[in-house]
């Protein structure tokens, strides 16, 4: 039986420190921690994680409102393993053995609205927790890079120039922090209503709404004001929680609140309750990923990139996916980017 493909979404978030996120430092670090195997990451006895592939791709060619994307492959490049066999006259045998295996999945990353697209190529290939792990750890690398550029830059400069004042690692930090990356599954929302349906009883919903990459919250005027509120009192995340562990919670409510919250891929949601035998059910975001089923899917990474972005306006159209509305200087900087290639 053939292997069924299917996309999976993602909300990517990358902030460095509170004032820069993604395309502030696109040219500097975010691209070139995407370039094809710059950096491996290895997992002692698991294998090695890298990018190949990798490209920026023009999806809309509109001047007035250009789309841009980062497409290419995540690899788990490793091997497999076995120490016993069965066989029917002999039962379970030693039989030691490995196997090199390299799975992996496409992914498109749009940069106008940071949604992350994912398709597994194979079983096995690396999930979207795969893929943060990984794009965590090359834009820390990348970032190190660039601190240490810079400091020996200014040391040259410096010393061509004794006037100028000394820059230390420590202002660079400062100035560039550290990059922070989480990626939040899109939620579908007839599975999450399925999911609460399974709940018999709802004792406890959390629901923290997560920093953006700059984009305007337009969900309801609860959690607009919501976000607001975190943002007057320079907080880095707000939760609200809803409890009765006695009554239980409405579910209809409940699936109302999460679906107006999880919208935008900005929330993290926790439900705690328990189904009509009465076990303990716990669920999170990932428990109601949208996904979606394709028959085929191009080798070329470029060609699946165009596939993957196409379904992807056939669900904003269809409002299976939200997207937030993109800020003026979001637009300017795709732009510059679009103009230089």
């Amino acid at each position: 039986m053939a292997f069924l493909k299917k996309l999976e979404f993602g909300n990517y978030t990358l902030k460095f420190g509170d004032k820069k996120v993604l395309l502030d430092l696109f040219d500097e670090i975010v691209m070139p921690s995407f370039h094809e195997m710059r950096f491996v990451r290895h997992l002692k006895d698991k294998g090695d994680y890298f990018f190949l592939d990798t490209k920026l791709v023009v999806l809309d060619e509109s001047t007035e409102y250009p789309v841009l994307g980062i497409a290419g492959r995540i690899v788990k490049n490793t091997r497999l393993r076995r120490e016993q066999i069965y066989r029917p006259k002999g039962g379970i045998i030693e039989d030691r053995s490995e196997l090199e295996t390299a799975p992996s999945s496409t992914f498109l990353l749009i940069l106008n609205n940071h949604r992350l697209i994912l398709c597994k190529e194979v079983p096995g290939a690396p999930t979207i927790q795969n893929f943060q792990s990984t794009s965590q750890f090359c834009l820390k690398k990348r970032h190190k890079e660039f601190i240490e550029e810079n400091f020996e830059k200014a040391k040259i400069q410096r010393k061509e120039n004794p006037e100028l004042d000394r820059v230390t690692k420590k202002y660079l930090f400062e100035e560039y922090p550290a990059p922070v990356l989480r990626i939040t599954p899109l939620s579908d929302k007839e599975s999450l209503r399925a999911f609460v349906s399974r709940l018999e009883h709802i004792d406890r919903v959390t629901i923290k709404l997560l920093p953006t990459n700059k984009e305007e919250i337009d969900n309801d005027d609860f959690w607009s004001d919501f976000g607001r509120r975190r943002d007057e009192m320079n907080s880095k995340n707000a939760k609200v929680e809803f409890a009765n562990t006695k009554e239980g919670l409405d579910g209809d409510k409940v699936y109302e609140q999460a679906s107006s919250a999880s919208n935008l891929g900005n929330s993290d949601i926790k439900f705690k309750g328990y189904d009509s035998q009465g076990d303990t059910i716990r669920g999170s975001n990932e428990d109601f990923n949208l996904t979606v089923e394709l028959e085929d899917l191009p080798k070329d990474a470029e060609r699946a990139a165009s596939q993957k972005y196409a379904q992807f306006k056939h669900l904003a159209h269809a409002n299976v996916i939200a997207l937030p509305e993109v800020a003026i200087g979001v637009i300017n900087k795709i732009k510059d980017i679009f103009e230089r290639l």
